[in-house]
């Protein structure tokens, strides 16, 4: 629907860019604030307030294409960014509630999966939602519904809740509160090279993969000419393997471990991909193919990894850190190739692939240097099946086994780092926001 909205708006590729940045930029520092929010307040009243911001967000959003307000559609995509952005903690924190052990890594890749089927199912079908009513802001109004399905649905489950496991909430409530009073700033210090090189994944790979499904419809259109449908059609596909492979390699992990090579093979199949769509003519359901499996790969590799290298005192800070560096790099990469978009001569993707291309090139290194990390400085801990590591903690007498070791002051350079990337995606997105 890019270039419905552009055409719709009057806005250029920049424009678009700040567009799909707000949702994104807001979740530059929630993650971390989610996580000290549920800490204090529980799943049911973050899971209420995130599907309310959801519904409401998504409420303006469509109410902006009756007089097509750029103002109040960027006010709906922020506050959608507000919610989406928590949900998946409130999501990863209910599930570690009911399923723990093996089955954990399984259930957090189904979760994945229902969360990929719907984005294809949404990008294959907006436009013939346009093409069947006539007017394009039925597809956003059919989204707006589904939000409020699934805040009624969010409803029934806290209702569920309140009378099948009352004392047990109870006592989670007070276990997070202890938790919550025992933290220490100070322990960020002890967060290992290998979680920082995790997380530079995240950033690139996770901002990359989001980016690219805002904008490759338009770039399939525009480099093999196909028409809105079909175009939208073909890049739905980039969303289809991960609803089928992520539940087997949840099962994968938890049987075989090997987290450093499905990280490692995301990165060669995003790049893989996006040099068969920019420098051949090949059938671009191939590349929308490879990169799905890179887009089935990497999450369930990365966000099974954090729980294995960082001791539970550590694992929600981190997982916010990490949920944060990844729009940090959505916000960047959507300015940044609305910006490069806008800068070619005929408004095309050349300098976008290019983009692409680099950026998998550098996530490639990162991964190629976290296999060497961890296989000469902690043990291939992250290559660990989970019978492996249970034998090697039963051996060792420790309740849990990480990569934490000592104080690394390196961590304030990492630290150094996120901020500047952080601060730079606000400065940018702020810019753009006044000049337009």
């Amino acid at each position: 629907m890019k270039n419905t909205v552009k055409l719709e708006f009057g806005i250029t590729n920049s424009q678009y860019g700040v567009l799909q940045s707000s949702v994104s930029i807001v979740n530059t520092v929630l993650p971390v604030i989610g996580g000290i929010f549920l800490d204090a307040f529980g799943t049911t009243t973050g899971s209420l307030l995130t599907t309310f911001l959801i519904t409401f967000g998504n409420i303006l959003v469509a109410a902006s294409t009756h007089n097509a307000n750029l103002t109040t559609m960027i006010v709906g995509r922020i506050l959608y960014g507000i919610g989406s952005g928590t949900v998946v903690i409130v999501q990863e924190t209910i599930l570690s509630q009911w399923f723990k052990g093996r089955s954990l890594a399984a259930v957090v890749a189904l979760m994945m999966t229902v969360s990929r089927f719907a984005s294809f199912a949404a990008q294959a079908t907006v436009v013939p939602i346009a093409n069947w009513t006539g007017w394009y802001g039925y597809g956003f109004w059919f989204s707006a519904l589904l939000c409020v399905f699934s805040l009624v649905i969010n409803l029934v489950y806290i209702m569920l809740m309140r009378t099948i496991v009352s004392g047990t909430c109870q006592q989670q409530k007070n276990q997070a509160m202890r938790r919550k009073k025992a933290f220490s700033w100070g322990k960020l210090l002890y967060l290992p090279h290998s979680y920082w090189l995790i997380a530079s994944m995240e950033f690139l790979l996770g901002g990359a993969w989001g980016c690219f499904l805002h904008i490759n419809s338009e770039m399939v259109k525009l480099r093999f000419g196909y028409d809105n449908a079909k175009a939208a059609a073909t890049a739905s596909i980039a969303q289809v393997l991960p609803i089928f492979l992520m539940p087997i390699l949840g099962i994968c992990i938890d049987r075989y471990g090997k987290r450093t090579w499905m990280m490692l093979a995301s990165g060669l199949t995003f790049l893989a991909s996006l040099i068969l769509l920019g420098y051949t003519y090949m059938n671009p359901v191939v590349a929308m193919l490879l990169f799905s499996v890179s887009l089935a790969l990497g999450p369930v590799g990365l966000v099974s990894s954090v729980p294995v290298i960082l001791p539970l005192s550590l694992v929600g800070t981190g997982m916010g850190l990490i949920k944060s560096g990844t729009n940090i790099g959505a916000s960047l990469f959507d300015i940044a190739t609305g910006l490069l978009q806008d800068a070619d001569p005929h408004k095309g993707y050349d300098g976008v692939i290019d983009f692409f291309i680099g950026i998998g090139v550098l996530s490639i290194l990162a991964g190629l240097v976290l296999c060497i990390l961890d296989w000469t400085i902690y043990g291939s801990l992250l290559d660990r099946s989970a019978q492996e590591a249970k034998k090697l903690e039963a051996m060792q007498g420790k309740v849990e086994t990480s990569a934490v070791q000592q104080k690394l002051w390196a961590n304030w350079i990492y630290g150094g780092i996120y901020l500047f990337l952080a601060a730079l995606s606000w400065i940018l997105f702020f810019k753009f926001v006044l000049v337009y």
